[in-house]
């Protein structure tokens, strides 16, 4: 029986993955990519916000509220960090594909397991395991397979941003995987994106770049993107309380082959040879790092 930590990254994954797809289709109904993402955060917090003053109602009609505990201000740090991280992820991944391509940048942002496990390292002293190490350096072998980047156009603020994107992922994770230790995951959701979208709306009204879709189609896609968007952190939130966050960092490879998969069911792209090759590597790097094939063997062995 597959543990539920990897179903919930394999529901994070496709969730996201589907986004890749369907922000590509808002975009070409009109809408800016920062406008995308302050909408998607927006969404998730108000959403959240609803769930959470409704599992609460009692105590808000009381008046009453709960004493705060010695961790109240470790959970406020670790809540805006995690809001500030998945705003530069979402910012730094999106603009970089206007100095990059896009491949590129796919690539380059998958770089984010690795500063997981660096992270890991220097804030909780967690050596990695050698398994996983070798397992991301396979996976990042079949990716670029896959993705087949092409490196000839190379610019400075299109690598500075994708990787401040990975760093923004990674940092998410992190603080997601220490906050659900404190609190639930739907208050999580809320705070977090409250932060995010607070700093993704400041940015739109500086820049001037905010547009929106003039197409029900864009709505469409607009609508789907916040609800997957919600879905994907939840899901990527509770995988880090099961199988902790350089396991799940890990396991989100998964998420290009989804994306990849939407856009031959929804645009029409094929997989070519090289792209089929890579996905096979990858599924077994991700088979390698769960450790399920310990798992199957010691069973055999116990048989």
């Amino acid at each position: 029986m597959i543990p539920r930590g990897y179903l919930y990254v394999f529901g994070c994954a496709s969730s996201f993955g589907i986004i890749t797809t369907l922000a590509k289709i808002t975009y070409d109904e009109g809408a800016s990519p920062p406008t995308v993402v302050f909408f998607r955060l927006l969404a998730g917090s108000l959403l959240m916000g609803i769930m959470s003053a409704w599992s609460h109602r009692k105590n808000l009609l009381s008046g009453k509220s709960k004493p705060e505990s010695s961790n109240t201000w470790r959970l406020r740090v670790l809540i805006i960090v995690t809001g500030i991280s998945i705003a530069v992820m979402s910012l730094g991944y999106l603009g970089s594909v206007k100095y990059i391509p896009v491949s590129l940048s796919v690539l380059l942002f998958f770089t984010f397991p690795f500063w997981v496990l660096l992270l890991n390292y220097f804030i909780d002293g967690e050596v990695p395991e050698r398994l996983k190490l070798i397992a991301f350096v396979i996976a990042f072998f079949g990716l670029a397979l896959t993705l087949g980047p092409t490196w000839q156009v190379l610019d400075w603020r299109g690598i500075a941003l994708v990787l401040a994107g990975a760093l923004g992922s990674a940092g998410m994770i992190i603080g997601g995987a220490k906050s659900v230790q404190l609190i639930s995951m739907s208050n999580l959701v809320f705070f977090s994106n409250t932060v995010g979208a607070v700093l993704v709306g400041i940015i739109l009204l500086l820049t001037d770049s905010f547009s929106l879709s003039q197409t029900p189609l864009g709505w469409a896609g607009i609508a789907s993107i916040c609800v997957l968007f919600v879905l994907g952190q939840l899901s990527l939130f509770a995988a880090t309380r099961h199988i902790g966050s350089a396991q799940t960092s890990i396991m989100l490879n998964l998420e290009p082959f989804i994306s990849i998969g939407a856009a031959m069911l929804l645009l029409g792209e094929r997989l070519q040879l090289s792209q089929s090759l890579g996905v096979l590597v990858v599924i077994s790097a991700l088979f390698m790092a769960s450790g399920l094939t310990r798992k199957f063997s010691n069973s055999s062995k116990n048989e």
